[in-house]
């Protein structure tokens, strides 16, 4: 079978259709990992409109929220934990955590709610290549809490590498 002009639009009305419905296959959120955190898994009791027992919201108690990393020869790669409790009354979902610069990054983090009294860790890479002298570095970590953001420092002082005689 030959195409001529007149099947043209025909065709491209088909090759659409095909498009559109193999599309919808794309966004099917069937096959998605059981342990992932989702909205099911957010708890905001805190909406503005009725009054909520602050006890009752997720809250951040960590060991530490400043590191210092000391000394530190430029080009190595320093991983930290932080350590921190949920004190609060309901499950704790961390939804990010960012690293201020591309040198400071959030490695692993709990994926799933950190039920209330139960302890995590969140891992942070800090990478000195190309930087020297003090740096100040911050991790913003977002979860349901309130307040939604908090900030982990850390501090370290890169050296040049040192040379062999």
């Amino acid at each position: 079978m030959k195409m001529t002009r007149q099947h043209l639009p025909l065709a491209y009305l088909l090759l659409a259709a095909i498009l559109l419905f193999s599309a919808c296959r794309i966004t099917d959120h069937t096959e998605r990992d059981p342990n992932e955190v989702s909205a099911d898994n957010l708890n905001f009791p805190a909406s503005g409109y009725e009054d909520v027992d602050p006890d009752d919201l997720p809250k951040f108690e960590f060991t530490h929220t400043h590191l210092d990393l000391g000394r530190i020869v430029q080009g190595s790669k320093v991983d930290s934990l932080y350590t921190f409790e949920n004190s609060g009354g309901s499950p704790l979902v961390i939804t990010d955590v960012r690293g201020s610069c591309g040198c400071t990054v959030g490695k692993d983090w709990p994926k799933h709610p950190v039920a209330p009294g139960e302890k995590a860790t969140i891992s942070v890479s800090f990478d000195s290549e190309g930087r020297s002298g003090r740096q100040d570095k911050t991790v913003t970590v977002v979860a349901n809490t309130s307040p939604p953001s908090t900030v982990l420092t850390l501090s370290a002082e890169v050296v040049g590498p040192t040379s062999k005689p």
